[in-house]
């Protein structure tokens, strides 16, 4: 099951990607809970698909559409997913790169949360591991 979750998290990054977040919506858990990054303008969390989706579809407004996330390795941690991300944004305002790294966590194929992390090894130990034991 887990390969079919890194394939769901990577179709969904190919959606976002390609401006198709109705194809993004396809791979949230009616129950999605989205965890904001911490200091994230908007309050959070986001309870429920429609709450989740408001959110990426902010976000692609606020930069016109003109913003991608590459995605690193994506580590398998039982029913979690995690890729540490960079994010960039531009055509409005100052160009922005982001980097952090996200959890997703997996209930029936589906995406049921979705947590972000500042630090990459915060969120290693979100999942019970450590950079030596991802290495080997």
């Amino acid at each position: 099951m887990s390969q079919q979750n890194v394939e769901v998290v990577r179709r969904g990054y190919e959606a976002y990607n390609a401006g198709d977040l109705a194809a993004l919506r396809d791979g949230l858990h009616p129950r999605i809970t989205m965890y904001h990054l911490e200091g994230w303008p908007e309050p959070g969390p986001s309870i429920g698909p429609d709450a989740v989706m408001r959110e990426y579809e902010q976000l692609r407004e606020a930069w016109r559409g003109e913003d991608s996330v590459e995605h690193g390795e994506l580590i398998e941690a039982g029913d979690h997913v995690l890729s540490k991300d960079v994010w960039h944004g531009s055509g409005s305002g100052p160009d922005a790169v982001m980097e952090f790294t996200t959890i997703y966590t997996f209930l029936e194929g589906k995406i049921i949360t979705v947590r972000r992390f500042w630090n990459h090894d915060e969120a290693l130990e979100a999942v019970g591991l450590t950079r030596r034991r991802v290495a080997e």
